[in-house]
């Protein structure tokens, strides 16, 4: 089993509804959604999102990770539930935008606030994680890395942390270069705006409960209600 920590909205947020329809899965339950989405033939949308929709829609805070022993999920759950408690939420702008090959939504403007909760989840959890084997570091693709990059992965388990981070929540596959407009407009008309404003105010703890299957949200985790809120 893996673990790890994400960022999704709350649930009751628009930005939940529409990307569960678009990804063709609710971000909480994991549940199937069916629909066709305008401007996309169906089976080419369904091929374009497959990749994250194993995930759900969701930001990565601490990429997925085995459990150290003699660690439990329900540890992982109650330590996020305590750091939670002395989070401060702040708003957060986002935009949608190609990003390598694939569409997400990204912050308008990455915020130190960001940054920082970042950097202090991948610090405090890392002791539950277990050291790579072969087949994690076969995922990470070494050889694509730069230097630092494969430096974070050796002492973190992922490329992407520190000052490597990007918060994404993916949206599709890679998109050839002759699809990316009709992709975007596709995007556009879904959401009903390349624009979203979303609290961050919550952490969630998915699990993965064999390899290879899709991940489910296992627990929820509000930050603490009394701080003040801090605006983009």
């Amino acid at each position: 089993m893996r673990c790890a920590i994400y960022y999704i909205p709350p649930r009751e947020h628009p930005l939940c509804a529409a990307a569960g329809t678009w990804l063709r899965r609710d971000p909480y339950t994991g549940a199937s959604i069916s629909g066709q989405v305008a401007g996309l033939d169906e089976e080419w949308h369904a091929t374009l999102t497959a990749a994250p929709r194993r995930y759900g829609f969701h930001a990565t805070i601490k990429a997925p990770f085995r459990l150290a022993e003699p660690w439990t999920v329900e540890d992982v759950a109650a330590s996020l539930a305590d750091f939670a408690l002395n989070a401060a939420p702040f708003e957060l702008a986002l935009r949608i935008s190609r990003i390598d090959e694939f569409f997400a939504y990204v912050p308008v403007v990455q915020l130190a606030e960001l940054d920082t909760l970042a950097g202090d989840v991948v610090m405090a959890f890392e002791p539950f994680r277990a050291p790579l084997n072969d087949a994690d570091l076969a995922r990470r693709s070494l050889d694509r890395l730069s230097p630092e990059q494969r430096d974070n992965v050796m002492n973190w388990g992922y490329p992407y942390v520190f000052d490597q981070f990007r918060f994404h929540m993916t949206l599709t596959g890679a998109v050839a270069p002759d699809h990316v407009q009709d992709v975007e407009s596709a995007l556009y008309r879904h959401f009903g705006s390349a624009d979203a404003q979303v609290d961050v105010s919550q952490l969630v703890l998915a699990v993965e409960p064999i390899e290879g299957a899709p991940f489910i949200v296992h627990s929820t985790h509000g930050f603490a209600a009394s701080r003040e809120r801090k605006r983009a």
